[in-house]
């Protein structure tokens, strides 16, 4: 059984895994983290995941708490010791909040028993802590805990406390490259995340070795530059700006040569509404992040607000009339609309009601947001 650490966005993280996997059958989806069966490696789960910090493998199950059992199935799993050991301990809450929080305090106490052990048997040991209820991506990473020892993780259930180890964890510094690292960014305008826009491509369950993705507001590039990495071959850019597709030419340039790369991006200029004038066959997916409008600082008047939503609503309509043409039957789009939060509640720019009036099938609706954030987006799986 492996389990997955989620990471903020808990609903979209776990409608992504059951994308990825095809398993909806979960063991627990209570607490910290989901428990189910996959034959997948941990490792390839976590390469293709982005709203996963963490992946593993339970080992063991204790009916109870009881420390000194716990040490030996920990010891017993590090296998065979050469080299100095560094590990460390986190507990995750699965159905059992009370008792989660009083394992947390037993944990340094597990840890230093199981220090103690290691440290007889004749070899270097360090325990790695954190300041935070459990060890972060960061702190496992920077300090090598995978090849060196382990992080081992306690699941605390309803009916037993699980024991699990820790297999892969997310490629911190390569997402924030990607992020902030690209050679072409443009704040003022928005800019999807690129775990957004992964985890949005993944939503779609698209064969990436026969499927054309297609992103008809592109900006400066990040749906497309995430299909490259993930093994599209055939992926189509398009955005009104002439500086948005120069943008995406530039990061896609510079992702190829970063992380060794061959794939094809065919870029157009073109409005939404006319693209259907440049990409004359039918594409398999579309993954897009809409055109959110000009951007708030909070406090806008009402009035203005009204003017947003009907513009923006006129503007959708017209777009997807013609991307739903340019989709195929049975295929898949993948949309970020936007939903503004303003003195008079949430106000969406896309209903449901509409979407389906163009001829679009609503299969899901996650919402994504960050605190503080006047503009939120509702991510829509739409098809055909």
């Amino acid at each position: 059984m492996k389990f997955f650490v989620l990471g903020n966005h808990r609903e979209l993280s776990i409608a992504e895994i059951v994308a990825v996997t095809g398993v909806s059958d979960f063991k627990s989806v209570s607490g910290d983290l989901l428990l189910l069966d996959t034959d997948m490696s941990s490792a390839t789960l976590q390469d293709k995941l982005a709203g996963t910090i963490k992946v593993g493998s339970v080992i063991g199950e204790l009916g109870e708490w009881d420390k000194e059992a716990c040490a030996d199935l920990i010891v017993a799993m590090m296998g065979e010791i050469t080299n100095r050991v560094e590990f460390g301990i986190s507990v995750y809450d699965a159905g059992d909040g009370k008792q989660t929080k009083e394992l947390r305090g037993e944990s340094q106490k597990l840890g230093l028993s199981i220090k103690k052990r290691l440290k007889e048997s004749g070899h270097p040991v360090r325990l790695v802590t954190s300041n935070e209820k459990t060890l972060s991506a960061v702190v496992i990473t920077t300090n090598k805990l995978l090849e060196r020892g382990g992080e081992f993780v306690l699941i605390v259930t309803k009916d037993s406390i699980l024991v699990g180890q820790t297999e892969a964890v997310q490629d911190f510094e390569a997402w924030s490259k990607r992020d902030f690292g690209r050679p072409a960014r443009d704040s003022k305008s928005g800019m999807l995340p690129p775990k957004l826009a992964r985890m949005m491509i993944n939503l779609a369950g698209a064969d990436p070795h026969t499927a054309t993705i297609l992103d008809p507001f592109c900006g400066s590039g990040t749906v497309l530059m995430e299909a490259a990495l993930m093994g599209f071959t055939r992926i189509i850019g398009s955005d009104i700006s002439p500086k948005a597709i120069a943008d995406s030419q530039k990061n896609h340039e510079w992702l190829m040569k970063q992380d060794q790369l061959v794939a094809t991006v065919t870029l157009f200029i073109s409005p939404a509404q006319t693209l259907d004038q440049h990409v004359t066959k039918p594409v398999d997916v579309i993954v897009t992040e809409t055109y959110l409008g000009p951007g708030l600082h909070g406090g806008e008047h009402p009035d203005f607000i009204k003017k947003n939503l009907k513009m923006l609503s006129e503007l959708y309509r017209d777009c997807f009339g013609t991307l739903f043409n340019l989709l195929k039957p049975g295929g898949t789009a993948v949309v970020a609309f936007p939903v503004f939060q303003t003195q008079i509640g949430e106000q969406e720019a896309m209903g449901r009601t509409v979407i389906e009036q163009i001829g679009f099938r609503v299969a899901n609706k996650i919402r994504y947001e960050r605190v503080g954030q006047h503009v939120a987006r509702d991510i829509m799986v739409l098809g055909r």
